[in-house]
């Protein structure tokens, strides 16, 4: 019974120190980017609910959005495409979508409500060239719904 408690300890320790080394050999990134709508698309798929209905299971919408930085340069931009995975007003929509960006692209997931919010958090899943291996969360703020603007703050840890 000592051993396998001694065993127990030692494997705790050998997965904390790789952890703390994991953690060591990345380094955090932060963006700041402005998105701006260029393009939108909803597809109605049967049942058709028409522009007054709430979408229904199935439903999809895509998008591209400019990005730039606050000083208004453009750096790249966003592609995604959003099924409707809970129907109604209520309701959700699956999205994934990729930023491509002057060193790489970031790729994120979410699951966005159907109510219009001003505010949403995004899981970035990944990435290529500088942000290979990226994870963390994309912070989107809408500057308002008749807005074609949103801000981003993108927090990323990146394998070194």
């Amino acid at each position: 019974m000592k051993k396998l408690v001694l065993l127990c300890v030692a494997a705790v320790l050998v997965a904390a120190t790789t952890a703390a080394v994991a953690t060591a050999a990345s380094k955090t990134v932060t963006l700041t980017l402005v998105e701006k709508d260029i393009a939108f698309r909803f597809i109605d798929n049967p049942p058709k609910g028409g522009k007054n209905k709430p979408p229904s299971m199935g439903d999809e919408f895509v998008f591209t959005s400019a990005l730039s930085t606050k000083a208004g340069k453009h750096v790249g931009h966003l592609d995604a495409m959003c099924t409707v995975t809970s129907p109604g007003a209520k309701g959700f929509s699956t999205c994934t979508g990729v930023m491509a960006l002057p060193n790489g692209q970031l790729s994120a997931v979410a699951l966005i409500p159907t109510e219009n919010n001003v505010a949403q958090d995004i899981s970035i899943v990944g990435g290529t060239g500088a942000y290979a291996g990226a994870t963390g969360v994309l912070h989107t703020v809408s500057r308002g719904q008749n807005s074609p603007y949103t801000d981003d703050t993108i927090h990323l840890t990146i394998p070194s």
